[in-house]
């Protein structure tokens, strides 16, 4: 057995993908837009606004695989052309950030569920398909579109699913219990129904509970994007996850502004119980966890702007600013003015 301790490793969050000068304004562009963009054919507009040095229009993954589930093969490669543009700054995965924001947490907080000899070559190979601009998923996705949307759809097809029907349920149990509206996020706690190892008997908010009972499913299971972050590093199938102690950590230990995410997540999805379940409501949680990461979100979308504006108040730390864009020629116009304004460099 080696005794030696783990070597040291960094990991990182999509802030480092995004350029340092923060003179530039960061906008979070949604999906909407990108369609509307294309629409009306205006990718070249786009493109100069991308090359704006005081504006970092940025691509989330989650946006480039709603485009990549169209039927419409013609619409979902145009669309797919302008997102993996070189110019645009392109995030990582949602499910990238959450994890090194829980290995962050567990190596201050359960050192001891380090693993001796992280397996950084699978990291670090899955981590640069990611991050590389000269091949990985962005070339690939744009160079051969109908194969990743071959491989996004058998990979998710029951993920999606599945997720669309906890929203679905969270909304009828909370109906169910009485509620007319949500209550307020800060006053939102759950609790066991009976003592549980790992537990100390009293209230804890809500949000930690959603994360310990997502997480500990999806790290179960083979192939699901938090076990592929995470199981470098943390060794997951020798009971860690039925253990008082892993209970305790979400419980108790975990800290809010260590894991936003986590709570921009349940945020998210505990406001989307009193409203209409989409096929795109699971997209619009893991967008959600964007916020953190830019300055402006640009949306046609007013449902989504509500649960932000929702979630404001309560939320641990700063929201982005938004940009709400009108359908129709005008409020294309408006937005690409509103763009222009501010890729003037900042003072």
């Amino acid at each position: 057995m080696n005794d030696a301790s783990p070597p040291p490793f960094r990991v990182t969050t999509t802030r480092d993908r995004t350029p340092k000068d923060r003179k530039s304004a960061r906008v979070l562009i949604d999906s909407n837009i990108w369609r509307y963009v294309v629409d009306r054919k205006d990718q070249g507009s786009f493109l100069d606004l991308a090359r704006s040095p005081g504006l970092h229009i940025q691509i989330a993954p989650a946006v480039v695989y709603e485009a990549l589930r169209l039927q419409d093969i013609p619409l979902r490669n145009r669309l797919i052309g302008l997102m993996s543009h070189r110019r645009m700054v392109r995030l990582m995965p949602e499910a990238y950030s959450e994890s090194m924001e829980i290995l962050g947490e567990i190596r201050e907080k359960r050192p001891e569920w380090i693993r001796r000899a992280p397996d950084l070559v699978f990291f670090e190979r899955l981590r640069k398909d990611w991050a590389k601009r000269t091949g990985g998923f962005w070339v690939r996705v744009a160079e051969e579109p109908d194969r990743e949307a071959h491989r996004l759809s058998r990979m998710e097809v029951e993920m999606v699913e599945g997720s669309r029907r906890q929203a679905e349920e969270a909304r009828k149990e909370m109906i169910a219990v009485g509620w007319k509206r949500n209550p307020p996020m800060d006053k939102t706690i759950g609790e066991f129904h009976e003592p549980t190892p790992g537990w100390s008997g009293e209230p804890v908010d809500a949000w930690k509970f959603d994360s310990l009972y997502g997480l500990t499913f999806g790290l179960s299971q083979t192939g699901n994007a938090y076990r592929d972050w995470i199981a470098p590093f943390v060794e997951l199938d020798t009971g860690l996850l039925g253990s008082p102690s892993w209970t305790k950590f979400w419980l108790h230990d975990v800290e809010v502004g260590k894991v936003p995410r986590q709570w921009m997540r349940w945020a998210h999805s505990f406001s989307q119980r009193f409203r209409t379940v989409t096929s795109g409501s699971p997209g619009d949680t893991q967008l959600f966890t964007y916020f953190l990461d830019t300055d402006i979100v640009v949306t046609g979308d007013k449902a989504l702007l509500s649960i932000l504006e929702e979630c404001r108040p309560y939320s641990p730390f700063p929201l982005p600013k938004t940009l709400w864009v009108r359908g129709g020629n005008e409020g294309l116009d408006e937005m690409f003015e509103e763009l222009q304004r501010l890729s003037r460099p900042q003072n």
